[in-house]
């Protein structure tokens, strides 16, 4: 249970530094990485974004809306 608390937490808070897929990021975070879950990206389950220096883009689907861990800002895996 603990595992799951940690990662819906991670994937909150990536919620409201991702934004949304498209969304613009500092040139500064190209190559960080994080996870996200809204409606409107891979069906409601989370996914894994990543920002190229202009924007936040999709990097990898994962299989359930809860599916998503951070390991630092350059590391992400689906779970």
């Amino acid at each position: 249970m603990r595992f799951f608390a940690t990662a819906f937490i991670a994937t909150l808070l990536a919620i409201v530094t991702a934004q949304d897929v498209g969304q613009p990021c500092p040139a500064d975070q190209a190559g960080d990485v994080g996870c996200a879950n809204t409606p409107s990206v891979n069906g409601g389950n989370a996914y894994i974004f990543i920002c190229n220096g202009e924007e936040f883009v999709l990097f990898a689907d994962c299989a359930s809306p809860f599916g998503c861990q951070t390991e630092g800002p350059k590391n992400a895996v689906c779970t």
